[in-house]
């Protein structure tokens, strides 16, 4: 079924298979499970991506209602799943599934052991481990984002490797995301974590600098938006570099060699910076 609606060309075809699913197999707690299997051990991504998706919407409705032996041999398939796993869309869908579970588990003192999974997968000598770990890192922060505040200084250390990764851009990108994530937890009145994020804010620019001459448009866009969420924030994150700031997204805004839509990014920050 799954395969059937991962492929179907037709309105009626995805209407049809998606009721059925809906209707015969989404009703019970087996299906988590069974959506976990297809996920990790299907041939064709497409299916294993849409098991995956399927099986996120599912946890918060069915995860407490599994055995917790269960519970146990899923969470250690998932976090090798996500490892094995080559395709990148699918490995995105597999983190938003630990997300998920992570959101129910955290808060009841379980899954001890996903945190350090995870600082392991960013420590890595392997460049796909990395990003593995640091994109599930930012996915938490959209669900136990307050367990994770609690561990702001090895974040801080972590990250400030992360964001300088020799390798790939794709750790550095989404280390800065998980940086604008991060930025909501940190309390305006506490000047060591307000000065410590001010100290990692020119290795983030030098990110979106290497985006832009690179061309990478969709890269840079996701680093403008964090820079324009961190504006409006409470702590002044930015002020130490504020004038820096403003100077290169003019630099930027005004490089005819640059496409319209990058200069128009840098545009748009220079409206933020006085709203």
């Amino acid at each position: 079924r799954l395969q059937q609606l991962a492929f179907a060309s037709d309105t009626e075809t995805l209407q049809t298979v998606t009721a059925s699913l809906g209707q015969q197999y989404y009703t019970t707690p087996a299906c988590i499970p069974a959506l976990l299997t297809v996920a990790k051990d299907c041939e064709q991504w497409q299916v294993r991506q849409l098991a995956a998706v399927e099986l996120r919407k599912r946890v918060p409705k069915f995860w407490d209602e599994i055995e917790d032996a269960v519970q146990q041999q899923m969470r250690e398939a998932i976090l090798k799943a996500i490892i094995d796993e080559s395709n990148d869309l699918v490995r995105h869908s597999l983190a938003r599934v630990i997300s998920s579970i992570a959101k129910s588990d955290i808060p009841n003192q379980k899954w001890s052991d996903l945190i350090q999974f995870l600082y392991k997968c960013c420590q890595s000598p392997t460049s796909a481990h990395r990003e593995i770990g640091v994109y599930v890192l930012d996915s938490l922060f959209e669900t136990i984002g307050d367990t994770l505040s609690e561990h702001l200084q090895h974040l801080f250390e972590l990250f400030a490797v992360l964001i300088n990764d020799p390798e790939s851009l794709t750790v550095q990108v989404t280390t800065l995301e998980a940086l604008g994530k991060m930025a909501d937890y940190v309390d305006p009145d506490d000047r060591s974590a307000v000065n410590t994020f001010q100290g990692l804010v020119p290795p983030m620019v030098q990110v979106l600098q290497k985006c832009l001459a690179g061309g990478e448009e969709e890269f840079a866009q996701r680093c403008f938006e964090v820079f324009n969420g961190m504006l409006i924030l409470e702590a002044p994150l930015l002020n130490r570099h504020f004038g820096d700031l403003i100077e290169f997204s003019i630099s930027v805004g005004s490089n005819q060699e640059l496409e319209d839509s990058l200069r128009v990014m840098a545009l748009n920050f220079l409206v933020w910076t006085t709203t």
